[in-house]
Formats: structure tokens, C-alpha cells, sequence
């Protein structure tokens, strides 16, 4: 069985060949992502093995998320294929109206992975894992996919599984009421917390510590404030953990945050400090960021220490 589970969406990306408005693009790059499929991928490049829970359509871009995913090692044995069904897409627009930012036009309501029920939740393949993980991503995709979250994260824990999950939210998915009602009760089941200021101020109503220790009061052994380019905080009960990000050259952030967790979490598994968790998820996002996709520029450990390495000499340098 696989080390790392998650449960979520996969789709089909169409990521602007060029920035600006989509209107105005007239090539796009396909890509396989989504948040929860990004982590164990990321988790796989790690040298762990994990495993995706979830439904696509019987349709090419099924096939293409199915093949991908396969293909860069995570157990897709538990992806059903949903006759009649359709696999999500959304297009990237990237760089306006702000530059090195991405927007997201989404084409998934009603999608197979919409469908998902606590049914497709088998006990006996979370049994002997290590670690659920999930995302406020796919509780916003149905009432269905709600209740799975939950059945799935309350079976991780009489099975003795760590649960992680990223609060991820979406407004275009839901709205800030839908998503702090559906995911502050999901909160004292989850050891491992990821969240941003953004997050943290439709949950709790504030951002950075006092959010972080107000969330970690509901539960969570670990609070971990995603900050992107001004870099990352774990918070516990012995205090703050701080490590800085990386300047690099952004041409899409997105996925860099799946990233982020996937490999703070697979450092969370070997045993590492905080800070090496911290510096390698920080170090993950910033190379994710230099390029179009999610997946495609994860890095595995051995990369993640020369980058890491590299960026200590400059530094000594200056």
C-alpha cells in the first residue's frame, strides 16, 4: 500500500503559451494537475510511494490524467473511471492583470471526480499508510465530495494515519461562508495544518501568528503558514519555525504551494526538523515556479540539495 493517500480532483491544464488576458492567447500547453494529485507526485519524487483516491471521466483526458499520473509513479489503482462521465479542465492565465501572478478559469462542475462518495473510500487500501492528505479543494466540488472528506479523514484516524490537508480555498468553488463552515469542523481531526494569511482570515478572521495559534488550539500538532515569495512559518507548541523563500524568476506560480506541502510533508515522514522541511518545500515552490505546469518541475531530494547547495554559495558570495 502506498506511504502517502490523498483524495481530490485531477484535471487536464491549458496553460497560456503567452501572458495576458486569455482572449488574446492563441496557444496553449497541456499539462496533467491538480492540488491533491500535485502532492503525490511531489511525495513520489521524494522516494515515497503514494497513491491518488478519486474519479475521472471516460474520456481522453481521462486517459491522458491516468497515463500521466502512471507514468510519474502514483498508484492510480483507486481512480475510477466514471462511464458517461467528463474529466475537468481549466485554463491559466498567466501575468494580468498583475504581473508574475496566475489566474484560473475552471471547467469542472458535474465532473466525475464530482461524484466522489465515501463508498469510494476502500479501508483496506488506507490500512498500513502513513499519512492521508487532502485539500479544501474538494469538499467546495459537492455535498458528496464533503462527506467523503470527512468519512475518509475520521477512517485515517481510527487507523492510526497522520491526516494532513491544505486549506486551499477556492471562492471561485464556494464562498468564504461555505468554505470556513465545511472546513473548521474538518480542523481537530488534522495533525498536520497548511494555510496562508488569505485562509487564515476567512477561518479565524486574523492572519499570521495569532492565526496559526488559534488554529492550532482546534487541534493541529503543526500549523504551517504558506507565504510564498516572503517564504514560510511552522508554528508548534515550542514556538515559531521561520525559513525565507528563494528569488527566483516566476514565470507561473501555480501548483507552487502543492509542492510546497508535498515535499514538507515527505520530510515531515523521514524525520526531518521543521526547518528542513521548511527550506526544501520553499526550495520545491521556487522551481515550480520557473516554469509552465505543476508537476513537471517538482524535484526530487537529490536536486532539492544542489539547488539548495547552490544558492548557499551564492550567498557566501555576497
Amino acid at each position: 500500500m502506498p506511504e502517502i493517500i490523498t483524495i481530490g480532483e485531477p484535471l487536464v491544464q491549458f496553460n497560456a503559451m503567452t501572458p495576458g488576458p486569455l482572449r488574446y492567447v492563441g496557444y496553449f500547453e497541456k499539462h496533467v494537475a491538480g492540488a491533491e494529485a500535485n502532492v503525490a507526485v511531489a511525495a513520489v519524487r521524494m522516494g515515497l510511494t503514494a497513491g491518488l483516491i478519486s474519479k475521472v471521466g471516460d474520456d481522453e483526458f481521462g486517459l491522458d490524467v491516468l497515463q500521466t499520473l502512471s507514468s510519474r509513479g502514483v498508484d492510480v489503482s483507486q481512480v475510477k473511471v466514471e462511464k458517461n462521465g467528463f474529466t475537468g479542465i481549466y485554463f491559466v492565465q498567466r501575468g494580468y492583470p498583475i504581473p508574475g501572478k496566475s489566474s484560473v478559469v475552471y471547467y469542472r462542475r458535474g465532473s466525475a471526480a464530482s461524484h466522489l462518495a465515501p463508498s469510494d473510500v476502500d479501508p483496506s487500501y488506507l490500512r498500513g499508510a502513513k499519512l492521508l492528505h487532502l485539500t479544501g479543494i474538494t469538499p467546495a466540488l459537492s455535498d458528496s465530495c464533503r462527506e467523503t472528506c470527512i468519512a475518509a479523514i475520521k477512517l485515517a484516524r481510527q487507523l492510526g494515519l497522520k491526516v494532513s490537508f491544505d486549506t486551499n480555498i477556492r471562492l471561485k468553488l464556494w464562498s468564504s461562508s461555505d468554505a470556513r463552515n465545511a472546513i473548521l469542523p474538518i480542523i481537530p481531526y488534522v495533525n498536520l495544518l497548511f494555510t496562508d494569511n488569505d485562509d487564515s482570515r476567512i477561518l479565524m478572521g486574523s492572519q499570521g501568528s495569532s492565526a496559526a495559534y488559534a488554529l492550532m488550539s482546534k487541534g493541529p500538532e503543526i500549523v504551517v503558514l504558506k507565504g510564498g515569495a516572503k517564504g514560510a512559518t511552522a508554528y508548534t507548541k515550542s514556538g515559531p519555525v521561520e525559513e525565507p523563500a528563494f528569488k527566483v524568476n516566476v514565470v507561473d506560480p501555480t501548483g507552487a504551494g502543492d509542492a510546497f506541502a508535498g515535499v514538507f510533508i515527505s520530510g515531515y515522514l523521514k524525520g526531518w526538523k521543521l526547518q528542513e522541511c521548511l527550506r526544501a518545500g520553499n526550495a520545491a515552490g521556487s522551481l515550480v515556479v520557473t516554469v509552465r505546469g505543476d508537476q513537471e518541475n517538482i524535484p526530487g531530494e537529490q536536486d532539492i540539495r544542489a539547488f539548495l547547495e547552490e544558492y548557499s554559495q551564492v550567498e557566501t558570495k555576497k
